[in-house]
Protein backbone atom coordinates (compact mmCIF):
# COMPACT_ATOMS: atom_id res chain seq x y z
CA UNK A 1 0.00 0.00 0.00
CA UNK A 2 2.79 2.31 0.92
CA UNK A 3 4.52 1.44 -2.36
CA UNK A 4 1.39 2.39 -4.35
CA UNK A 5 1.13 5.71 -2.48
CA UNK A 6 4.73 6.52 -3.39
CA UNK A 7 4.01 5.75 -7.04
CA UNK A 8 0.87 7.94 -7.04
CA UNK A 9 2.69 10.85 -5.37
CA UNK A 10 5.53 10.54 -7.82
CA UNK A 11 3.14 10.54 -10.74
CA UNK A 12 1.37 13.62 -9.40
CA UNK A 13 4.72 15.38 -8.94
CA UNK A 14 5.80 14.59 -12.48
CA UNK A 15 2.41 15.74 -13.80
CA UNK A 16 2.71 18.97 -11.84
CA UNK A 17 6.18 19.63 -13.24
CA UNK A 18 5.07 18.95 -16.79
CA UNK A 19 1.93 21.02 -16.20
CA UNK A 20 3.94 23.97 -14.96
CA UNK A 21 6.35 23.71 -17.85
CA UNK A 22 3.44 23.43 -20.30
CA UNK A 23 1.75 26.47 -18.71
CA UNK A 24 4.99 28.48 -18.90
CA UNK A 25 5.56 27.50 -22.52
CA UNK A 26 1.95 28.24 -23.40
CA UNK A 27 2.04 31.70 -21.76
CA UNK A 28 5.35 32.77 -23.29
CA UNK A 29 5.23 31.19 -26.74
CA UNK A 30 3.43 34.11 -28.42
CA UNK A 31 5.11 36.97 -26.59
CA UNK A 32 6.77 39.78 -28.52
CA UNK A 33 9.56 41.97 -27.21
CA UNK A 34 11.29 45.22 -28.05
CA UNK A 35 14.22 47.12 -26.62
CA UNK A 36 13.57 50.24 -24.56
CA UNK A 37 15.50 53.10 -26.13
CA UNK A 38 16.19 56.76 -25.70
CA UNK A 39 14.22 58.96 -28.06
CA UNK A 40 11.42 61.47 -28.50
CA UNK A 41 7.70 61.28 -28.07
CA UNK A 42 6.42 63.74 -30.65
CA UNK A 43 3.04 65.37 -31.12
CA UNK A 44 2.86 66.13 -34.83
CA UNK A 45 -0.20 66.33 -37.02
CA UNK A 46 0.02 66.08 -40.80
CA UNK A 47 -2.30 68.45 -42.61
CA UNK A 48 -2.66 69.91 -46.11
CA UNK A 49 -1.68 73.54 -46.50
CA UNK A 50 -2.33 76.13 -49.21
CA UNK A 51 0.48 78.67 -49.65
CA UNK A 52 0.02 82.27 -50.73
CA UNK A 53 2.91 84.32 -52.03
CA UNK A 54 3.30 87.93 -53.06
CA UNK A 55 3.29 87.54 -56.86
CA UNK A 56 3.08 89.80 -59.88
CA UNK A 57 1.88 88.41 -63.20
CA UNK A 58 3.73 89.50 -66.34
CA UNK A 59 1.28 89.60 -69.25
CA UNK A 60 2.30 89.23 -72.89
CA UNK A 61 2.26 92.57 -74.76
CA UNK A 62 1.81 90.75 -78.05
CA UNK A 63 1.40 87.32 -79.61
CA UNK A 64 4.32 85.08 -80.50
CA UNK A 65 6.76 82.42 -79.34
CA UNK A 66 7.78 82.83 -75.71
CA UNK A 67 11.32 82.37 -74.43
CA UNK A 68 12.91 83.30 -71.11
CA UNK A 69 15.87 85.63 -70.95
CA UNK A 70 16.20 85.21 -67.17
CA UNK A 71 16.23 81.47 -66.29
CA UNK A 72 13.32 80.09 -64.31
CA UNK A 73 13.87 80.51 -60.56
CA UNK A 74 16.44 83.30 -60.94
CA UNK A 75 15.96 86.66 -59.27
CA UNK A 76 15.52 89.63 -61.60
CA UNK A 77 15.71 93.31 -60.84
CA UNK A 78 12.94 95.78 -61.57
CA UNK A 79 13.16 96.91 -65.21
CA UNK A 80 15.34 93.98 -66.28
CA UNK A 81 14.35 92.20 -69.50
CA UNK A 82 13.07 88.77 -68.43
CA UNK A 83 11.09 87.27 -71.32
CA UNK A 84 11.09 87.58 -75.09
CA UNK A 85 8.04 87.15 -77.33
CA UNK A 86 9.38 86.73 -80.86
CA UNK A 87 11.76 89.69 -81.00
CA UNK A 88 10.03 91.82 -78.34
CA UNK A 89 11.45 91.90 -74.82
CA UNK A 90 9.36 92.44 -71.67
CA UNK A 91 10.79 93.91 -68.50
CA UNK A 92 10.07 92.94 -64.92
CA UNK A 93 7.72 95.51 -63.32
CA UNK A 94 9.05 94.54 -59.87
CA UNK A 95 12.05 92.68 -58.50
CA UNK A 96 11.73 89.00 -57.59
CA UNK A 97 12.10 85.40 -58.66
CA UNK A 98 11.08 84.63 -62.24
CA UNK A 99 8.73 81.66 -62.45
CA UNK A 100 6.88 80.03 -65.33
CA UNK A 101 4.67 77.93 -63.01
CA UNK A 102 1.31 79.64 -63.34
CA UNK A 103 -1.89 78.22 -61.88
CA UNK A 104 -4.26 81.13 -62.41
CA UNK A 105 -4.45 81.89 -58.69
CA UNK A 106 -1.66 84.47 -58.54
CA UNK A 107 -4.08 87.39 -58.15
CA UNK A 108 -6.71 85.46 -56.16
CA UNK A 109 -4.84 83.52 -53.50
CA UNK A 110 -2.80 86.31 -51.93
CA UNK A 111 -1.81 86.96 -48.29
CA UNK A 112 -4.36 89.74 -47.77
CA UNK A 113 -7.13 87.47 -49.03
CA UNK A 114 -6.22 84.80 -46.47
CA UNK A 115 -6.35 87.45 -43.78
CA UNK A 116 -9.49 89.37 -44.77
CA UNK A 117 -11.74 87.37 -47.12
CA UNK A 118 -14.37 84.78 -46.33
CA UNK A 119 -12.24 81.64 -46.68
CA UNK A 120 -15.06 79.43 -47.90
CA UNK A 121 -15.84 81.81 -50.75
CA UNK A 122 -12.14 82.35 -51.46
CA UNK A 123 -11.42 78.66 -51.91
CA UNK A 124 -14.56 78.16 -53.95
CA UNK A 125 -13.15 80.74 -56.34
CA UNK A 126 -9.88 78.83 -56.36
CA UNK A 127 -11.61 75.52 -57.13
CA UNK A 128 -9.98 72.14 -57.54
CA UNK A 129 -7.55 70.98 -54.88
CA UNK A 130 -7.60 74.33 -53.07
CA UNK A 131 -11.33 74.09 -52.43
CA UNK A 132 -10.93 70.45 -51.38
CA UNK A 133 -8.43 71.42 -48.68
CA UNK A 134 -10.84 73.88 -47.09
CA UNK A 135 -13.74 71.43 -47.21
CA UNK A 136 -11.70 68.84 -45.35
CA UNK A 137 -10.72 66.52 -48.16
CA UNK A 138 -6.91 66.40 -48.00
CA UNK A 139 -5.16 67.74 -51.07
CA UNK A 140 -1.80 66.29 -51.97
CA UNK A 141 -0.63 68.15 -55.06
CA UNK A 142 -0.82 71.58 -56.55
CA UNK A 143 -3.27 72.38 -59.37
CA UNK A 144 -1.92 71.75 -62.84
CA UNK A 145 -0.18 74.86 -64.22
CA UNK A 146 -2.21 76.80 -66.73
CA UNK A 147 0.57 79.03 -68.02
CA UNK A 148 3.70 78.33 -70.04
CA UNK A 149 6.44 76.23 -68.50
CA UNK A 150 9.80 77.85 -69.08
CA UNK A 151 13.17 76.34 -69.74
CA UNK A 152 16.40 78.00 -68.69
CA UNK A 153 18.75 79.25 -71.37
CA UNK A 154 16.12 81.13 -73.33
CA UNK A 155 14.70 78.16 -75.22
CA UNK A 156 11.23 78.92 -76.67
CA UNK A 157 8.63 76.59 -75.20
CA UNK A 158 5.19 77.77 -76.28
CA UNK A 159 3.11 80.27 -78.15
CA UNK A 160 1.30 83.03 -76.23
CA UNK A 161 -1.34 85.47 -77.31
CA UNK A 162 -1.44 89.13 -76.45
CA UNK A 163 -2.79 89.49 -72.90
CA UNK A 164 -1.89 85.96 -71.83
CA UNK A 165 0.01 85.41 -68.60
CA UNK A 166 3.57 84.81 -69.73
CA UNK A 167 5.35 84.51 -66.37
CA UNK A 168 5.13 85.61 -62.78
CA UNK A 169 7.52 87.37 -60.45
CA UNK A 170 7.59 86.13 -56.86
CA UNK A 171 8.71 88.55 -54.17
CA UNK A 172 11.02 86.37 -52.11
CA UNK A 173 11.73 89.19 -49.67
CA UNK A 174 8.16 89.09 -48.37
CA UNK A 175 6.79 86.51 -45.89
CA UNK A 176 4.97 83.46 -47.16
CA UNK A 177 1.44 82.89 -45.85
CA UNK A 178 -0.46 79.62 -45.63
CA UNK A 179 -3.83 78.21 -44.73
CA UNK A 180 -3.36 74.97 -42.77
CA UNK A 181 -6.38 72.68 -42.78
CA UNK A 182 -6.03 71.31 -39.27
CA UNK A 183 -9.21 70.24 -37.53
CA UNK A 184 -7.82 71.01 -34.06
CA UNK A 185 -7.68 74.75 -33.35
CA UNK A 186 -8.74 74.58 -29.71
CA UNK A 187 -6.72 76.92 -27.50
CA UNK A 188 -4.95 78.62 -30.42
CA UNK A 189 -5.20 82.39 -30.61
CA UNK A 190 -4.14 85.04 -33.10
CA UNK A 191 -0.53 86.00 -32.44
CA UNK A 192 0.51 82.57 -31.14
CA UNK A 193 3.81 81.14 -32.37
CA UNK A 194 3.71 77.66 -33.87
CA UNK A 195 6.29 75.25 -35.25
CA UNK A 196 5.45 73.88 -38.69
CA UNK A 197 7.60 71.47 -40.68
CA UNK A 198 7.62 72.26 -44.41
CA UNK A 199 9.48 69.80 -46.64
CA UNK A 200 11.30 68.40 -43.61
CA UNK A 201 12.47 71.76 -42.23
CA UNK A 202 10.95 72.98 -38.95
CA UNK A 203 9.93 76.63 -39.24
CA UNK A 204 8.44 79.13 -36.84
CA UNK A 205 5.28 80.93 -37.89
CA UNK A 206 2.74 83.32 -36.43
CA UNK A 207 -1.00 82.67 -36.27
CA UNK A 208 -2.68 85.49 -38.19
CA UNK A 209 -6.22 84.11 -38.17
CA UNK A 210 -8.18 81.25 -36.63
CA UNK A 211 -10.81 80.25 -39.15
CA UNK A 212 -13.09 78.64 -36.57
CA UNK A 213 -13.58 75.22 -34.99
CA UNK A 214 -12.48 72.55 -37.44
CA UNK A 215 -11.74 75.14 -40.13
CA UNK A 216 -8.00 75.58 -39.83
CA UNK A 217 -5.46 78.36 -39.33
CA UNK A 218 -3.90 81.13 -41.36
CA UNK A 219 -0.22 81.61 -40.55
CA UNK A 220 2.66 83.71 -41.81
CA UNK A 221 6.30 82.64 -42.04
CA UNK A 222 8.81 85.44 -41.36
CA UNK A 223 11.29 84.05 -43.89
CA UNK A 224 10.62 83.14 -47.48
CA UNK A 225 10.36 79.38 -48.17
CA UNK A 226 12.06 78.63 -51.48
CA UNK A 227 10.45 75.18 -51.87
CA UNK A 228 6.98 76.74 -52.26
CA UNK A 229 7.93 79.08 -55.11
CA UNK A 230 6.36 76.78 -57.70
CA UNK A 231 4.02 74.77 -55.47
CA UNK A 232 0.68 75.92 -54.06
CA UNK A 233 -0.34 72.87 -52.00
CA UNK A 234 1.78 70.79 -49.66
CA UNK A 235 1.44 68.38 -46.79
CA UNK A 236 2.97 69.93 -43.66
CA UNK A 237 3.55 68.71 -40.12
CA UNK A 238 2.24 70.82 -37.28
CA UNK A 239 4.13 70.40 -34.01
CA UNK A 240 1.18 70.67 -31.64
CA UNK A 241 3.32 70.19 -28.52
CA UNK A 242 7.03 70.20 -27.76
CA UNK A 243 8.55 66.70 -28.00
CA UNK A 244 9.55 64.86 -24.82
CA UNK A 245 12.95 63.17 -24.66
CA UNK A 246 13.55 60.12 -22.51
CA UNK A 247 13.24 56.34 -22.49
CA UNK A 248 10.47 55.34 -24.89
CA UNK A 249 8.64 52.08 -25.50
CA UNK A 250 5.64 51.16 -27.66
CA UNK A 251 2.33 52.17 -26.11
CA UNK A 252 1.12 48.56 -26.20
CA UNK A 253 3.82 47.62 -23.66
CA UNK A 254 1.87 49.34 -20.88
CA UNK A 255 -0.11 46.94 -18.70
CA UNK A 256 -2.51 47.59 -15.83
CA UNK A 257 -2.21 45.07 -13.00
CA UNK A 258 -4.94 46.05 -10.62
CA UNK A 259 -4.37 49.71 -9.82
CA UNK A 260 -0.73 49.52 -10.86
CA UNK A 261 0.42 50.60 -14.32
CA UNK A 262 3.69 49.18 -15.46
CA UNK A 263 5.70 47.21 -17.97
CA UNK A 264 6.91 43.63 -18.05
CA UNK A 265 10.72 43.87 -18.21
CA UNK A 266 13.14 41.06 -19.01
CA UNK A 267 15.85 40.94 -16.32
CA UNK A 268 18.47 38.18 -16.47
CA UNK A 269 16.15 36.18 -18.68
CA UNK A 270 13.17 36.43 -16.30
CA UNK A 271 10.04 38.49 -16.90
CA UNK A 272 9.34 40.91 -14.05
CA UNK A 273 6.60 43.51 -13.67
CA UNK A 274 7.95 47.00 -13.05
CA UNK A 275 5.81 49.97 -12.10
CA UNK A 276 6.44 53.06 -14.21
CA UNK A 277 5.18 56.60 -14.48
CA UNK A 278 4.07 57.76 -17.92
CA UNK A 279 5.78 61.10 -18.56
CA UNK A 280 4.35 61.65 -22.04
CA UNK A 281 2.65 59.68 -24.79
CA UNK A 282 1.25 59.82 -28.28
CA UNK A 283 -0.68 57.29 -30.35
CA UNK A 284 2.26 54.89 -30.68
CA UNK A 285 4.92 55.65 -28.04
CA UNK A 286 5.14 56.35 -24.32
CA UNK A 287 7.95 58.02 -22.42
CA UNK A 288 8.39 56.44 -18.96
CA UNK A 289 10.52 56.74 -15.85
CA UNK A 290 12.06 53.93 -13.77
CA UNK A 291 13.25 52.07 -16.86
CA UNK A 292 16.83 52.25 -18.17
CA UNK A 293 17.42 52.11 -21.90
CA UNK A 294 18.57 48.77 -23.26
CA UNK A 295 16.17 46.53 -21.36
CA UNK A 296 13.81 44.35 -23.35
CA UNK A 297 10.12 44.79 -22.60
CA UNK A 298 7.10 42.67 -23.45
CA UNK A 299 4.94 44.31 -26.10
CA UNK A 300 2.12 41.78 -25.83
CA UNK A 301 1.56 41.74 -22.04
CA UNK A 302 -0.96 39.56 -20.25
CA UNK A 303 -1.74 38.29 -16.76
CA UNK A 304 0.46 35.60 -15.27
CA UNK A 305 3.80 36.53 -16.81
CA UNK A 306 5.56 37.48 -13.57
CA UNK A 307 8.58 35.25 -12.94
CA UNK A 308 8.40 33.31 -16.20
CA UNK A 309 11.46 32.72 -18.37
CA UNK A 310 11.59 34.90 -21.48
CA UNK A 311 11.94 32.95 -24.69
CA UNK A 312 13.03 33.96 -28.16
CA UNK A 313 15.17 36.99 -27.27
Amino acid sequence: MRYKLIIICGALFVAAVFGFQFRETWLTRGLTYTEAREGYVTHDETAPAIFARTETVLYAAGSGSLSFIVPDGTRAQKGEAVVRIDDRESQAPVAGLISSHLDGLEEILIPTALLEDDLGELFTRCGGEAEAVFSGRPGSAAPEPVGPEAASGGEARTYVRAGDAAAKIVNNLQPVWAYIATGDTQGILKGDKLSISVDGTLRSCTVERVAGPGRGLVVSFPQYISTVTNTRLKQVQWQKQAPRYGVVVPAEALFARGEEVGIYVVESGIINFRRVKVLDRNETLVCVDNLPAGYYVVTSPADGLQGLAAAGI
